[in-house]
């Protein structure tokens, strides 16, 4: 933590972590006040913290987006925040809203962890736009 804090992260303008990542930035547990302490930090950044089976959220100084997840059956979970994170900064660069870009990384993280294997799990876009979930 203090090492991180020796480093000058306020010309960031995305985080991308998971709960853990989120509480060693900030020394805060509780999922609200992780957000918060991030916000406060960074002031000028979007963040997504990803929870696991739980979903993600998204913030940024106006706004707060939560998505869950969708349940599949797990095959192997290699890969999937890989997934996520690929997609979600896809949607970012295209021009997607938020909530979309979130709703289409979730979906394509659902779809790579029922299916055996990293890269090879990772479906084609078309896939996830055209899913049923």
């Amino acid at each position: 933590n203090e090492q991180l804090k020796s480093c000058d992260l306020g010309k960031v303008n995305l985080f991308l972590v998971n709960e853990i990542e989120g509480a060693q930035m900030t020394g805060k547990e509780e999922l609200g006040e992780i957000l918060d302490t991030l916000s406060e930090l960074y002031p000028k950044a979007g963040i997504v913290m990803t929870l696991g089976g739980d979903g993600c959220v998204y913030q940024d100084a106006s706004r707060r987006f939560f998505q869950g997840s969708f349940h599949v059956p797990v095959t192997d979970t290699t890969g999937a925040g890989d997934t996520f994170t690929g997609y979600f900064l896809s949607s970012l660069i295209g021009g997607m809203p938020v909530p979309e870009g979130l709703d289409m990384a979730a979906k394509a993280s659902a779809i790579a962890v029922s299916r055996p294997g990293a890269t090879a799990s990772i479906p084609l876009r078309d896939e996830v736009l055209n899913s049923s979930l």
